[in-house]
């Protein structure tokens, strides 16, 4: 019994952490001056998530994960710039406590951001959706989408660009005052 609630709970903090790990290796970025300082900070507050996992309520919504995952990252930051006090450049708890908070903003934002462009990409033509997934979903080199649609690869990059305004427009005119 006690093997079967690990392995749920192995399984939960996996699909969290794996959904969420992007925004949280942005946060950490967003306050630390060095890619060095970033991967010794996620690595730190991976072993400390999965170590309190345990007290995390799961009941709420997946965004109370992220949100937790970025309180336990702030002071992951914090203890290292702490180890790292001699470094030259440095900022100071009041820089970090700002660029924490904006960092917080805009990835609660993001999941907006997503889900209006998941529905903006949708109201495309069929012909224009088919474009952007075999360009963007398949991961597919112009050159060759290009040649599978009888365009060259320059007019297929302008194609891709007024698609990439039409979609910016839809999703400014779905999120309003939210910036994209």
């Amino acid at each position: 019994m006690v093997e079967a609630q690990s392995s749920i709970d192995h399984e939960a903090f996996l699909r969290l952490f794996t959904r969420f790990e992007g925004n949280l290796r942005a946060f950490v970025a967003s306050l630390l001056p060095t890619w060095e300082g970033v991967d010794d900070v996620m690595q730190e507050s991976s072993v400390v998530l999965w170590r309190k996992f345990s007290e995390f309520d799961q009941s709420g919504s997946d965004a109370d994960f992220r949100g937790w995952a970025f309180m336990i990252a702030r002071y992951e930051v914090l203890k290292y710039r702490r180890r790292r006090a001699t470094d030259r450049v440095q900022f100071s708890d009041d820089v970090v406590d700002l660029l924490a908070d904006e960092a917080a903003s805009v990835a609660e934002q993001q999941r907006e951001r997503e889900l209006a462009l998941k529905d903006c990409i949708q109201n495309l033509e069929v012909r224009q959706r088919r474009l952007v997934e075999a360009v963007y979903e398949d991961s597919a080199a112009i050159k060759d989408v290009a040649v599978q649609v009888g365009r060259t690869p320059s007019g297929l990059y302008k194609a891709l660009a007024r698609i990439r305004d039409r979609l910016a427009a839809c999703v400014r005119a779905k999120l309003g005052d939210l910036e994209i």
